[in-house]
């Protein structure tokens, strides 16, 4: 059997697609974050941002296993943040970032001053040590990964059985026509 050459550039394209989806998804399973246009991905994991949704900002809130987008903020360049922006910031005590909103801002200090939506407690945090912001919040997406997460070996199972029955059906049709 032939393939057209429309045909031939579908599939290539199916391919590709599918690789890189795979690699993002096999990147993000095991916890890492792909750089796509100085940006990152990350689920969260606790819900010190999983308050009542603040109608007043753009990012509303940040429910428990939501993947996020965080935009990379280098060199403490941090002219773009605001009140209400949510920040990622590294913080020993949990040995990884922290994700919470910007409540003030200190200019004369250099320093933020953060509080996670269903927390009561306060953090200063130096413009030097900010290293992102959150962009976007899909739930959904999240919910996801922490699935294929959780699940990665049947995830695999599934995808071995789909390409041999991909292999056999195409093997009995090329038999069929011989």
């Amino acid at each position: 059997m032939t393939m057209t050459p429309q045909r031939k550039t579908l599939v290539t394209v199916a391919v590709i697609v599918i690789v890189i989806a795979s690699a993002i998804g096999a990147l993000m399973v095991f916890n890492k974050s792909p750089n796509l246009l100085d940006s990152e991905f990350r689920v969260i994991v606790t819900g010190s941002m999983d308050g009542e949704p603040r109608e007043e900002y753009e990012i509303k809130t940040i429910p428990v296993n939501s993947l996020v987008a965080i935009h990379k903020v280098h060199d403490g360049d941090v002219d773009d943040i605001r009140i209400g922006d949510v920040i990622g910031f590294y913080q020993s005590t949990v040995h990884g970032n922290t994700y919470h909103r910007v409540v003030a801002v200190d200019e004369a200090g250099k320093s933020f001053t953060t509080r996670g939506d269903n927390t009561h407690a306060s953090e200063h945090v130096p413009f030097g040590d900010v290293n992102g912001k959150v962009v976007n919040v899909s739930e959904a997406a999240g919910h996801v990964v922490v699935y294929l997460q959780q699940n990665i070996l049947f995830v695999l199972a599934v995808i071995v059985i789909l390409i041999v029955m991909v292999e056999a059906v195409s093997y009995i049709l090329k038999l069929g026509k011989e």
